[in-house]
């Protein structure tokens, strides 16, 4: 008889960095390394981070997002188009205000972000994969839009970024991709 899984266990995606990489609980923590200790010291993260999913008996594990600063930003500074030096304060998800980067140009994805780490959870691990992606709305909403001066034709221009990142995700192993959209609910239209 074999054992079917009925109900797969897993978490939603983040799980606090320690506190060698990163200052916990502080958005945009910047990281306490640099350089080969950086990259180092993210994968000793993940390999915490998925120590301690297999402790606690899920059945699908992620990377606990401990190679990103930020959920949405990291995949943003990957993009052209972008300007990080010269932001803008805006309102987001209708709840506060924050110093954000502005899209100056054309956004394009130009090389993947996330493809390497998850090279490396596949490495270590047997179990499905998880990876949790921003949705195209949520970015928008993290943004102040200097260039297409339309949320609409931005998001499709993230959603297209976002399409490519998943499919080399989906070849480097992982086997569930999660758009994860907190800004949904400020589109409504």
């Amino acid at each position: 008889m074999t054992n079917k899984l009925v109900l797969p266990t897993s978490i939603v995606g983040s799980l606090p960095k320690p506190a060698w990489l990163a200052a916990p609980e502080k958005l945009w923590s910047p990281w306490k390394l640099e350089d080969l200790q950086l990259l180092e010291g993210k994968q000793d993260a993940l390999r915490i981070t998925l120590q301690e999913q297999d402790l606690g008996g899920l059945d699908i594990v992620c990377d606990g997002e401990q190679t990103r600063q930020h959920f949405v930003t990291t995949f943003i500074e990957h993009l052209s188009g972008v300007d990080f030096e010269n932001r803008k304060t805006v309102r987001i998800r209708d709840r506060y205000d924050a110093s954000v980067p502005r899209v100056v140009g054309n956004v394009a994805r130009k090389k993947s972000v996330f493809v390497e780490d998850a090279k490396f959870l596949r490495s270590q691990t047997n179990k499905p994969i998880k990876w949790a992606l921003p949705g195209p709305l949520t970015m928008v909403d993290t943004l102040f839009d200097s260039h297409y001066k339309s949320r609409e034709k931005l998001a499709w221009e993230f959603a297209k970024a976002l399409n490519q990142e998943a499919k080399e995700l989906q070849d480097a192993g992982v086997e569930i991709i999660q758009f994860d959209e907190p800004a949904y609910n400020v589109f409504f239209d």
